[in-house]
């Protein structure tokens, strides 16, 4: 009986700590890597030109307040876990630091802009909407390019 209860502690043990343990976790190889990269950078173009489409619908009076300010809040949200699930992969090695720094900070300025973009739409403010809808254009391309510049 203790035998049983020492191997259902170690297994629960076990299980925790595979669960914590896999929270934050190197990808396999570089190529893993560069394509977590790759599907994060589509992801978060995918949201900015979604953010950007809704500003552009706003601006040119096709679309309404709440619509577009449901679209570029839903935009914004999605973010987070494109950001978690990409910040969660350590880098496999040293030479795989520099696309997780230039990632991480390309997902960084989508977020803000889309916050900023939350912001003006709120506001009713016309101005920060054209701001934004222009930041949001760029940094998609900046995004896309990125993503196209991986092997």
């Amino acid at each position: 009986m203790i035998t049983s209860a020492r191997h259902a502690v170690a297994a629960a043990a076990l299980a925790c700590g595979l669960a914590v343990g896999g929270c934050v976790a190197p990808a396999l190889d570089s190529g893993a890597f560069t394509h977590n990269a790759i599907e994060a950078l589509g992801a978060a173009s995918s949201e900015a030109r979604t953010g950007a489409l809704a500003l552009q619908g706003k601006l040119g009076n096709r679309l309404t307040q709440p619509y577009v300010d449901t679209v570029v809040t839903a935009s914004e949200k999605s973010l987070g876990p494109i950001q978690d699930s990409f910040g969660s992969v350590d880098a496999p090695s040293s030479s795989d630091d520099a696309l997780r720094d230039e990632v991480t900070s390309l997902l960084a300025e989508a977020q803000d802009a889309l916050t900023a973009a939350r912001i003006a739409v709120r506001r009713h403010d016309e101005g920060a909407m054209r701001d934004s809808l222009v930041k949001l254009g760029a940094l998609a391309d900046r995004l896309t390019q990125k993503s196209d510049s991986l092997p």
